[in-house]
C-alpha cells in the first residue's frame, strides 16, 4: 500500500511539480553551505555549486562520437546505425542517450551513487544530462519522466531508489512532470550482473508493473522519458519500456548516466 504522502502527490501532480521544484532549490543552492560538495573521483572538497574538480574532469570518459541510433552506444564508424546489442536483441523503446561509458574510471563513482548514500550526486548527474541533451530532449518533446522502480525490500535497505532522485533532479531541470509510482517492482529478482546478457530479459520478466492508478494518466501521453542509472544489456530499459507501450503511451525515450560497450 502506498503512502499517504505518496498518494496525494499522485492525485494531485501539479503540487508535487511545485513541491520538487522548491525541495530542488534547497538542495542545489542552500544544503551546499552546510554540507559541501565532494568531487565523486577525488573526493576532494568542492566550492559552492561545484560538483567536480576541474582537473577530473577530463577524465570523465564522455559518450562521444558514433553512437547506436536506438540505445545511444559508442560504436566503431558513422556507418554504423545500430550496435550488435540492438541487432541481435531490438528494443522497444524510440531512442536512447547516456552520459558517460561504464568502466574502471566511473565504477566508484556509479557504486557510490548506489550504494553508498552519495544521494547529492543525482545532481551532478542531473544537471551534466541536462547540459548534454537539452536539445536531443526538447526533439523528442518529452512530456513526463518515469525512473525505472526498485522493489521494496531493496529500497528499505538502501533507502532509496537512484535511478527516482535522477529522474527526479532531471524533472526539475527540464520543468516537466516527474511519477517516480508510474512503474511499480513486484518481484525482487536477483541481480542482471548475474546472468548472461540472453537471460537478463527472461530474469525479469513479471517482475514490473504499471500501477493502476497511472493507468488513465497512461493513454494521454504521447513521450515520456525513462531513466535509469546504467545502461548495459538494455533488458530492464526493455522491460520497462514494453509495459509503458501497453498502457497507452505512444513513445518511451531512454536516458541513464552510464552505459556499457556494446558485446562485439
Amino acid at each position: 500500500m502506498m503512502s499517504g504522502r505518496v498518494s496525494f502527490f499522485n492525485r494531485h501532480p501539479h503540487i508535487r511539480k511545485h513541491y520538487e521544484q522548491s525541495t530542488f532549490f534547497i538542495r542545489r543552492n542552500i544544503l551546499p553551505l552546510l554540507y559541501p560538495n565532494r568531487c565523486p573521483l577525488c573526493q576532494s572538497l568542492l566550492p559552492r555549486g561545484s560538483f567536480l574538480c576541474p582537473s577530473c574532469r577530463p577524465s570523465l570518459p564522455l559518450v562521444t562520437g558514433p553512437v547506436c541510433f536506438c540505445c545511444g552506444k559508442p560504436v566503431v564508424s558513422p556507418e554504423q546505425e545500430y550496435c550488435n546489442d540492438c541487432l541481435r536483441f531490438p528494443k522497444s523503446f524510440r531512442s536512447g542517450c547516456s552520459l558517460l561509458i561504464y568502466n574502471e574510471t566511473t565504477r566508484p563513482m556509479m557504486a557510490a551513487f548506489k550504494y553508498q548514500n552519495r544521494r547529492c550526486l543525482s545532481l551532478f548527474f542531473a544537471s551534466e544530462l541536462f547540459h548534454s541533451y537539452y536539445a536531443l530532449f526538447s526533439r523528442w518533446q518529452i512530456q513526463a519522466v518515469i525512473p525505472v522502480p526498485v522493489h521494496k525490500n531493496r529500497k528499505k535497505k538502501r533507502g532509496y531508489n537512484q535511478a527516482a532522485l535522477l529522474a527526479r533532479d532531471l524533472a526539475c531541470l527540464l520543468c516537466l512532470p516527474y511519477y517516480p509510482d508510474f512503474l511499480i517492482r513486484k518481484k525482487d529478482t536477483l541481480p542482471q550482473k548475474n546472468f548472461h546478457p540472453a537471460r537478463r530479459l527472461y530474469n525479469l520478466s513479471r517482475a514490473f508493473a504499471v500501477n493502476p492508478d497511472f493507468l488513465p494518466l497512461a493513454a494521454k501521453l504521447t513521450s515520456v522519458l525513462l531513466i535509469d542509472d546504467i545502461y548495459t544489456t538494455g533488458a530492464t530499459a526493455e522491460s520497462c519500456s514494453r509495459l509503458l507501450l501497453e498502457a497507452g503511451i505512444k513513445q518511451v525515450y531512454l536516458s541513464s548516466v552510464c552505459i556499457g560497450t556494446s558485446e562485439e
